[in-house]
């Protein structure tokens, strides 16, 4: 089966002159490196068209479903935000009720803001030593829908941002129960769809939809994502609209034959995922020696379907460091820049693209920082998830916040008001605040702590937030 690159490469090396977009005309330039201009074509002759493919986006997508366990699969040009995006949509009436797992992703909250929803959240438990969410379980979620019977569809987050896995056979046997849909934002997990072994992603474990990012952790550029639909349970034509609703009407295609050309090598190359699983498996293993710094998850944890693989958490609250500072060392002393930092920890990924030399680099810093005279051994560092804070109160719907009269306020002012836009630390973007939930002092103390410490704190500016006006 030709692969869309090869069918884009082929369309360019014919002598048709492109008396259309883009504007580039397929030359190269300082800024465009020639092997994107000659691929970078729009919706002509012989390249089909992603919002009503029958062509070779069609054939790449039924391949991708093919590989991916699913009925249909759909290329999201615009990340996985847009698959979030037209999965609840498409899953819920506008006006409707979720069931939503707290720690979801902010492009959830804004699907819930423009289907004008009325959420009920699931808030999961939280971890120890880091303070984590730990993914939703199956009885929090029965739970939930026996108390909320009027739930039209359920959303969870597995992988967790920190690599906390659910147990989707059950949940997803909870959820159809009620005879409706589960939608997994599957955005860190694309690489369990090629682990033979666990089997262990959504839609082979019973999701209807599963939304993955597949530049996150296989071999493709930021932007490119799938979204998988299987069974009865998701009107398609529906989800169809929603796609192109929040999808580009001039689709990248370089972004699709990336995309497409990433999920074939991962088919021919499977033997990459143990190689993977191994090398990061020895890693945890070796780090065991280490006296400060502790390391999540432990070997042990891999094989219980609680733990991603790939997914390093540097624990540094026992070493007497904040996961700012720790991060600060090892990109300044060791030129191992880590995708998170949090007041207790540390975030480091690993994908089946790390090599042994990059595994025994990121070892080699570890095993010495851990001898670094700076960490002191004293615990007390703060966590980012604070265990003690209560859970919000909510006072309207997050729409109704959003669309009434707002005003900003400092945020030092802010307790005992409504929050009118998304409070989140950024990475990973959930939420600490929605909009149509009241400020408490706990919050505004929490957020205005990270703020001082130096973490990215979406919806706060300049020390001002956004709050619905009094009155």
């Amino acid at each position: 089966m030709t692969s869309l690159l090869d069918e884009l490469k082929d369309y360019s090396e014919k002598n048709i002159y492109p008396c259309h977009m883009p504007g580039h005309k397929r030359h190269a330039f300082d800024h465009i490196p020639q092997d994107i201009a000659r691929i970078d074509l729009t919706e002509v002759e012989g390249t089909d068209e992603l919002h009503d493919p029958s062509g070779i986006i069609l054939e790449a997508e039924r391949f991708a479903a093919l590989q991916l366990g699913a009925d249909e699969s759909f290329f999201l040009i615009n990340g996985s935000s847009s698959g979030v995006l037209a999965a609840v949509s498409s899953c819920t009436d506008k006006g409707g009720r979720i069931l939503m797992a707290r720690n979801s992703h902010r492009s959830a909250y804004n699907a819930v803001y423009l289907r004008e929803l009325d959420p009920v959240y699931v808030f999961p438990e939280v971890m120890e030593m880091p303070c984590i969410p730990e993914a939703v379980s199956a009885d929090e979620v029965r739970k939930a829908l026996d108390e909320n019977p009027d739930i039209q569809a359920v959303l969870i987050v597995s992988p967790t941002y920190e690599g906390r896995l659910a147990n989707i056979r059950a949940v997803a046997e909870a959820v159809h129960e009620k005879g409706i849909p589960l939608i997994v934002d599957e955005a860190h997990g694309a690489h369990l769809s090629f682990d033979e072994e666990s089997r262990a992603d959504a839609i082979r474990s019973g999701a209807d939809i599963a939304i993955q990012s597949v530049h996150k952790t296989l071999p493709a550029p930021t932007q490119t994502a799938v979204l998988s639909v299987k069974g009865s349970l998701v009107d398609r034509v529906k989800l169809r609209r929603f796609l192109s609703i929040y999808q580009s009407s001039s689709p990248s295609y370089p972004l699709m034959a990336m995309t497409d050309g990433c999920i074939r090598y991962m088919a021919d190359n499977r033997a990459l995922i143990p190689a993977f699983k191994d090398n990061f498996e020895k890693l945890l293993k070796r780090l065991e020696v280490c006296d400060k710094l502790i390391f999540r998850p432990f070997a042990g944890e891999l094989h219980s379907c609680m733990a991603d693989y790939g997914k390093l958490l540097i624990c540094t609250e026992t070493a007497g460091i904040s996961g700012t500072n720790a991060a600060k060392v090892l990109r300044e002393k060791y030129g191992i820049e880590t995708e998170m930092a949090c007041p207790g920890y540390v975030l480091a990924m690993f994908t089946v693209c790390d090599d042994k030399a990059g595994f025994e680099k990121v070892l080699n810093a570890l095993l010495e920082f851990d001898k670094d005279p700076i960490l002191s051994g004293n615990a007390g560092c703060r966590h980012s998830f604070d265990k003690d804070l209560p859970v919000p109160v909510r006072v309207m719907k997050p729409a109704d916040a959003v669309d009434s009269e707002n005003e900003t306020v400092p945020l030092s002012e802010a307790a005992g008001r409504v929050c009118a836009d998304i409070i989140s630390m950024y990475p990973p973007g959930i939420p600490i605040l929605v909009p149509g939930e009241e400020i408490s002092d706990a919050h505004r103390d929490h957020i205005i702590r990270c703020i001082r410490e130096g973490y990215n704190i979406k919806g706060i500016g300049d020390g001002f937030v956004s709050v619905v006006k009094n009155g």
